[in-house]
């Protein structure tokens, strides 16, 4: 190994405890770190490291690198492009219909209501509701909102994890990995889609009533003594 190859080498073990921005910004300054900073094994760690704190879908398993692998494009651009699509924050049709939801009322937060929610593409009518419901659905034609039925209308929200949720007043709709259900519910993996401030006045007076009569806080695996409000089923 000569010395050029030996400074290669040096500078490609230091890059491998950078992040992928510090890589970017390190990179214009100096032309051997440009070179270095290309380098595929560096990209496919970071990727490696990026998608673990995603849905699991987005691991980097051994099936999924080598489909990757075979895509013919730099570890580097599939860090790129799935950065970006990350940040995308209109659903599609299939991945409305693909997913299973897990589905939490707003005033029993605590409790999952359903792991089974789902969008069926083929009578467009929900299934798997815990109240037996069923109700026609409707994709808004940009991917950012959901017809609901009678109820009201949700709002598409990307997850920091790359996972999606279909909220609105009433209702809460996480699409579910299978760790998630390890956890008692939604609130607890998803706390900011729960804020107070997301409910409808009324709504927020009723939550407010109930923990004040627990004392501030939620029963746990019990909706005994809530009470029940009209019209917050979807």
């Amino acid at each position: 190994m000569d010395n050029q190859e030996l400074r290669d080498f040096k500078d490609f073990l230091c890059f491998r405890f950078v992040g992928a921005l510090e890589l970017c910004r390190m990179a214009p300054t100096h032309r051997r770190w440009c070179k270095t900073a290309q380098e595929d094994a560096l990209w496919l760690e970071l990727c490696r490291a990026c998608w673990s704190t995603k849905v699991s879908s987005f691991h980097l398993t051994k099936r999924r690198q080598e489909e990757l692998s075979s895509q013919g494009i730099s570890w580097k651009e599939h860090y790129r492009q799935h950065l970006q699509d990350g940040g995308r924050s209109c659903i599609t049709l299939e991945e409305l219909t693909e997913n299973v939801w897990d589905f939490t009322f707003r005033l029993h937060p605590q409790l999952r209501a359903s792991s089974s929610f789902r969008f069926d593409p083929d009578s467009r009518c929900v299934t798997g509701h815990p109240n037996g419901l069923t109700y026609h659905w409707q994709l808004s034609a940009d991917g950012h909102r959901v017809e609901l039925g009678a109820f009201p209308q949700a709002k598409v929200i990307r997850r920091d994890d790359w996972g999606w949720a279909i909220a609105n007043s009433n209702i809460v709709c996480c699409s579910l990995d299978a760790k998630d259900l390890a956890v008692p519910g939604a609130v607890d993996l998803h706390p900011q889609l729960f804020s107070l401030e997301q409910l409808a006045p009324s709504l927020q007076l009723v939550q407010l009533l109930m923990q004040l009569q627990s004392g501030f806080a939620w029963p746990p695996g019990s909706s005994a003594g809530y009470p029940r409000t009209e019209g917050t089923e979807g």
